[in-house]
């Protein structure tokens, strides 16, 4: 933990005086904090539906930022964020929270919201999209300057090592849905599926209910019919096309309800100075400040890097089978059968998962180096 915040025995402190820790929780904490020092840099891709999506809330800045927070004690190297959504400027709200962690060189992409049979129709974006792009500065501000999420997606997988990355999907699954589908071109001789195949060990997946249920980010938006169409049959098609060779870790809407993160824990924080962006966004979102949301996304970021005990979870026992997506609906049901190459997430302790996440949060961006926070926007 940065020394800005004063350590391991100052995150305690704080912790204990709010009555949100536990002997248990504070030793799953330095299980993660021990991790971090002995382990390879995990390979990793965000895939968010940031601010206009799936669950529209704001708890993709919150994963976003432990992302980067990940990178900076080197548990993971962040290779690519790609926007699965339709709203121009999420793509930009994306670039604000990269550049205030000094990650402007890594490479965003968007969605085409024209591809054939799974088109979305455009949707405004939430009202912290707008106040990041607009009082923040960043590399771009809207998907038309972000590159294609699919050829992303085939260009960074195709450089990497096999089974090197790990993929955290924290929105809907257009862009995996269009990456299986996708042939073969200049960046590898594979299709799709086959590159997945030789390139992703994992897959952490926000969405459904587990073992069963009707919750977001699978389908459920109804705020657009025909996008929560869209949206069900690309999660249909991912949880039935995923190659074998690839774990799926889902984590459902039961887990992150129960997480509560990025309020009076994360704000206290000398990080979270008034020119945050990730301060600005919960403050935006909640309705002022200080105000704690669900972290149905930053939970399974973690989880995607540091594994389920990081988060106060385990994977589910006596679970063999598969994960089941209606294409109508987005409704999911987990299918008892042989052993498969998939799990969902059970939470155990809740405080250990919210130590967890805030402790990243409360880190300050590379090591205490701070980023340029005039809100003005960068050529």
């Amino acid at each position: 933990i940065n020394a800005e915040y004063g350590g391991r025995s100052e995150v305690k402190h704080v912790l204990q005086e709010q009555g949100l820790m536990s002997a248990w929780s504070w030793s799953l904490l330095l299980v993660g904090l021990a991790g971090a020092a002995t382990a390879a840099p995990v390979g990793l891709i965000i895939d968010t539906d940031i601010g206009g999506g799936g669950c529209n809330d704001v708890d993709d800045v919150v994963a976003l930022s432990i992302a980067n927070g990940l990178s900076d004690t080197h548990e993971a190297e962040l290779l690519a964020v790609v926007l699965d959504t339709a709203p121009v400027r999420c793509a930009g709200a994306i670039s604000v929270l990269n550049h205030f962690y000094q990650r402007d060189d890594v490479p965003i992409g968007a969605y085409n919201v024209s591809t054939k049979n799974a088109s979305l129709q455009m949707q405004s974006p939430l009202d912290y999209v707008n106040m990041l792009v607009s009082q923040f500065p960043s590399r771009i501000q809207d998907s038309s300057q972000a590159e294609d999420a699919v050829q992303l997606y085939r260009r960074v997988l195709s450089s990497r090592p096999d089974r090197s990355v790990t993929i955290a999907s924290i929105g809907i699954h257009t862009n995996l849905a269009a990456l299986l589908r996708s042939p073969a071109d200049a960046h590898s001789f594979l299709d799709g599926r086959s590159l997945v195949a030789q390139k992703v060990s994992l897959l952490a997946v926000m969405g459904g209910q587990y073992p069963s249920g009707l919750k977001c980010n699978l389908g459920i938006l109804p705020s657009n019919l025909h996008n929560n169409i869209v949206a069900a049959q690309s999660s249909a098609y991912v949880a039935a096309h995923w190659p074998p060779e690839s774990k799926i870790m889902w984590s459902g809407a039961e887990v992150g309800v129960r997480v509560l993160t990025g309020g009076f824990e994360f704000q206290r924080c000398v990080p979270a100075a008034e020119l945050n962006p990730v301060r600005a966004a919960m403050v935006n979102f909640t309705g002022g400040p200080n105000r704690a949301r669900f972290s149905w996304d930053p939970l399974t970021t973690l989880a995607a890097v540091r594994g389920a005990g990081a988060v106060g979870c385990t994977e589910c026992s006596d679970c063999d089978g598969h994960n089941y997506v209606d294409p109508t609906t987005g409704a999911n049901k987990w299918i008892t059968g042989r052993k498969m190459n998939q799990t969902y997430l059970v939470l155990r302790d809740a405080t250990a998962a919210s130590m967890a996440i805030n402790a990243l949060l409360c880190q300050s961006p590379k090591a205490g180096r701070t980023p340029q926070l005039s809100p003005v926007q960068l050529a």
